[in-house]
């Protein structure tokens, strides 16, 4: 028995996941709210306390850098420390970025009946045809984050990152604006999360109700009056009856894909690229309307890169429970090392 942990900003799940075959199946699962935490142990502790089951493995995937066994949470003041978790639960314990956790969970689509993801098509129809081992995935969520997957003597390594916090570039006039009214309330420029993420509605809402003039829009003073944990997804559902809402998203989508755009010309995954993340689940629809993620990201001032960016599958994974497969696929994996 694996004991699997997702562990972000929002959301703390803790699974128990056996294995056949080449398959992972969930025995239990249970979701905390991370702000309510004392931290990760407290979490375990209550999980733990509750199970019968006998965990002999654990891999806690965190939204953070890893160093040393330790992550430092990005957008929560926790940490996670290898160390500490082996002596609480008396198992060999593994701590890894939550993007690595999704990368191990890659190898496993193809096969395992729990986990899909479908292909975004070029907007003339074309699907790319997958090729090579490398593989990289980008997740818009609390923050933003991002992976790659590479083949190292027929075993699949995966590698952090910390892209997410990367420079963004605005590549037309109301990403422009929106960069604009973002540097007034940052001493740095504002990183990628804060264009590509729940973060990333909340600028871009903000930023058009403000160019707009629509505070006393009675669909916007609800959404403004909303804690602000909870506005982004809200602006997502009102979107579908709201014109100056659909722009919001519309925008969001366009910088989604410049930044799976670049993503993709630095790590050059023939094998895919691969959308994880609550967000792009649970909003499909406006990635793929118009075709306007993949308009934007075959999009190059090179026309020598539109066909290397045509050359590479884009994928949409829809299993939350991503991240669980992938931590106990880590969990096998790096202790077979």
């Amino acid at each position: 028995m694996i004991l699997a942990g997702d562990i972000g900003g929002t959301n703390t799940t803790l699974a128990i996941l056996s294995r056949s075959g080449a398959t992972f199946s969930i025995e239990e699962r249970e979701r905390y709210r991370s702000p309510a935490l004392s931290g990760i142990e407290e979490a375990l502790s209550d999980f733990v306390g509750r199970t019968t089951r006998k965990v002999t493995t654990c891999c806690l995937s965190g939204a953070g850098p890893v160093r040393e066994g330790v992550c430092t949470l990005t957008n929560l003041p926790w940490t996670i420390d290898q160390s500490r978790v082996e002596s609480l639960l008396g198992v060999r314990t593994f701590v890894i970025n939550d993007f690595s956790a999704i990368c191990y969970a890659l190898p496993l689509i193809d096969t395992h009946p729990s986990i899909s993801a479908i292909q975004l098509s070029a907007p003339d129809g074309a699907l790319a045809v997958s090729t090579g081992s490398v593989r990289a995935v980008i997740g818009a969520g609390t923050g933003l984050g991002t992976g790659f997957l590479t083949m190292d003597r027929d075993r699949f390594v995966a590698h952090p990152s910390e892209g997410g916090h990367s420079d963004f570039g605005p590549y037309d006039d109301e990403m422009e604006g929106l960069a604009h009214y973002l540097r007034n309330r940052f001493e740095a420029p504002p990183g990628a999360e804060q264009f590509v993420s729940g973060q990333g509605i909340e600028n871009a809402f903000r930023y058009v109700v403000s160019s707009r003039g629509l505070e006393n829009d009675p669909t916007i003073s609800q959404l403004l009056a909303m804690e602000d944990p909870m506005r982004p997804g809200a602006v997502a559902r009102a979107a579908d009856e709201h014109g100056d809402l659909a722009d919001v998203m519309r925008l969001f989508v366009r910088m989604y894909a410049r930044y799976a755009s670049s993503t993709a010309l630095f790590f050059l995954p023939t094998a895919g690229l691969y959308l994880a993340g609550g967000i792009a689940a649970k909003n499909a629809r406006w990635l793929s309307d118009d075709h306007l993620f993949m308009r934007t990201f075959l999009s190059s001032y090179s026309r020598r890169m539109v066909p290397v960016l045509a050359a590479i599958p884009v994928y949409l994974v829809k299993d939350y429970d991503v991240s669980l497969y992938g931590a106990a696929n880590a969990a096998e994996s790096l202790g077979e090392t």
